[in-house]
């Protein structure tokens, strides 16, 4: 199985080669994919949300062999994110995985940082009025919708790592 991804920000590529790394599997950018892969390959396809939906998800999944999916996102995992993911997203029989990416608002351009800043604008919003009864979570998550951030981070990899564990 080799892992197949897309990303816009950085945050699907960082986790992709983190992953490729840890379990010794070959990475492709969606278009490398495209160009070297034949149609029977076995694919972990990883991609970045927008507006709930996988970016590339649709292209990977009438090209390859799909084993799992995994969104990367700036929400929070849960079962509220992942039951939209679910929903919003056709994978088969294929497992689903969540990862937290981050916000980096500097790399992208101005439509979609205004877009952004109009989905989250409740959140921000609700974050804003807790004051000093914020957690330490939710402190880091109005720095990210403020000013960019990343929660990136190796351990969020565990349940994709668990799972391929599972397949040896």
């Amino acid at each position: 199985m080799v892992i197949v991804y897309q990303s816009h920000t950085g945050f699907t590529k960082e986790y992709a080669q983190m992953l490729g790394k840890a379990e010794k599997m070959k990475t492709y950018t969606l278009e490398e994919a495209e160009r070297q892969l034949l149609s029977d390959a076995q694919v972990f396809y990883m991609g970045p949300l927008t507006a709930g939906h996988i970016g590339g998800l649709d292209r990977s999944m009438k090209r390859w062999k799909i084993q799992a999916v995994c969104g990367v996102g700036m929400s929070q995992p849960g079962e509220g994110t992942m039951a939209s993911l679910r929903r919003s997203n056709y994978v088969g029989d294929a497992p689903l995985f969540y990862l937290q990416g981050g916000w980096a608002p500097k790399k992208v351009g101005w439509l979609k940082r205004r877009m952004v800043n109009m989905v989250t604008r409740s959140t921000r919003k609700a974050l804003e009025a807790k004051g000093s009864a914020r957690t330490p979570q939710e402190q880091a998550m109005l720095d990210m919708l403020l000013h960019g951030g990343s929660f990136v981070a190796f351990e969020n990899l565990e349940p994709i790592r668990a799972w391929l564990k599972t397949r040896a």
